[in-house]
């Protein structure tokens, strides 16, 4: 049996963790595309991370956790947690500030030492969706042109950034305050900026939002999937995911992943009525400030 090293990664291992992260089909999109944007050393710069991961003496990686310059910790170790952990936990420049993989690794990772004496802000078990656009259903709204989707527009902007805090106060717990509107509103400039945002609307009334929050390759994960209390219901939702997937094929994206929460029926019947279906469980943990 061949021997395995728990070592941090560096840019000598790059091909061969591509190819393991490759292989596993529940490795997220946020972590192949941080290794194909990023460096494999953490000087704060985006997509950059420490890697901690297992090789094998003839240079195969077989498991790996990576905490990134934004202290999102990502997880893709099917065997020695605790080892890679504790390297992990020495060679990070910073702390961790929320924890995501598969379920059962999170939950090996929750007894860690790393964060096993954290206090928890908030846990979501969820499950990762994907679908070829080639087998995409377009709503009949859509289709029918009652419903439409655009990018936004103007000031627009300002009422999206006030939706996407409403996001993250609903669906991660996050508390309202200036500074987390602030970072709403930047976020959702960004994504205008990087043209990877789209609304729904009624009569030109914008009624839903949604974004591309990563790409790598020709697929894209689907986020930040929005519709005011008020105007839910009315397949809105589907709409505009619907809308932003359609207009990602005509340039050429074939897939499409999105993570929703398993507490949540309505998105998950949403989702499935366009033609995602689950490909592996997922679980997002958020920890205060140590």
């Amino acid at each position: 049996m061949a021997e395995v090293d728990v070592r941090v990664l560096r840019e000598v291992h790059r091909p061969a963790l591509a190819a393991f992260l490759d292989s596993r089909p529940d490795t997220h999109l946020f972590l192949r595309s941080n290794l194909a944007r990023g460096r494999l050393e953490d000087d704060g710069k985006p997509f950059d991370g420490t890697w901690v991961g297992t090789v094998r003496d003839d240079g195969t990686v077989t498991s790996v956790a990576a905490l990134f310059w934004n202290g999102v910790c990502l997880l893709q170790m099917p065997a020695h947690a605790q080892e890679i952990l504790d390297m992990l936990a020495g060679a990070a420049p910073r702390a961790l500030i929320e924890l995501c993989g598969p379920t059962a690794q999170v939950e090996a990772a929750l007894r860690h030492g790393l964060v096993r004496d954290r206090s928890l802000r908030g846990r979501h078990d969820a499950v990762v969706m994907r679908l070829s656009l080639a087998e995409l259903a377009v709503p009949a709204a859509l289709a029918a042109t009652s419903v439409d989707t655009r990018p936004p527009m103007g000031e627009e902007l300002t009422m999206l950034g006030v939706w996407y805090a409403a996001f993250n106060h609903e669906v991660f717990d996050e508390p309202r305050s200036p500074e987390s509107d602030l970072r709403a509103r930047q976020w959702v400039r960004a994504m205008h900026d990087e043209r990877r945002d789209q609304i729904a609307t009624v009569d030109d009334r914008p009624v839903a939002y949604c974004a591309i929050t990563n790409q790598l390759g020709d697929e894209v994960n689907i986020g930040a999937v929005y519709t005011p209390p008020g105007l839910r219901g009315q397949g809105y939702a589907r709409c505009v995911v619907a809308g932003i997937l359609r207009e990602a094929a005509r340039d050429g994206v074939a897939r499409a992943g999105l993570t929703a929460l398993k507490d949540n029926p309505a998105s998950l019947a949403a989702y499935r009525a366009l033609g995602f279906r689950p490909a592996h469980d997922w679980t997002i943990t958020r920890f205060f400030p140590a």
